[in-house]
């Protein structure tokens, strides 16, 4: 129970660290650069939470790939990846709202 749980919440902290911190460095060190950061990193999180939770789904029981109905998949997944936002989304909004801290060329 605690792997089954624990497991992909730890997995969603520990993204929500490495994606923000990697979109971080693409964008520039200005005001609108740190709202970019977190309107791409929220997406991008989505994403890797909704596939996240696709291949544990696939992991449980092989058969639901099989399944017909893709859309009606895919648009669960990226629900439960919606929903996995109360896991993945303070931890981001920290990480960016920490960010100035971390700039090198501007001054917050």
């Amino acid at each position: 129970m605690l792997l089954s749980l624990g497991l992909p919440v730890l997995v969603l902290l520990i993204l929500a660290v490495v994606v923000t911190r990697l979109v971080e460095r693409l964008l520039p060190e200005t005001l609108l650069g740190l709202l970019g950061v977190a309107i791409i990193a929220s997406l991008v999180l989505w994403g890797l939470s909704s596939v996240l939770f696709a291949v544990i789904y696939a992991v449980q029981d092989s058969r639901i790939a099989a399944l017909p109905g893709a859309s009606a998949g895919l648009r669960h997944m990226a629900m439960l990846g919606a929903k996995a936002a109360i896991i993945w989304a303070p931890l981001m909004l920290l990480t960016v709202a920490t960010a100035p801290r971390r700039w090198k060329t501007n001054v917050w």
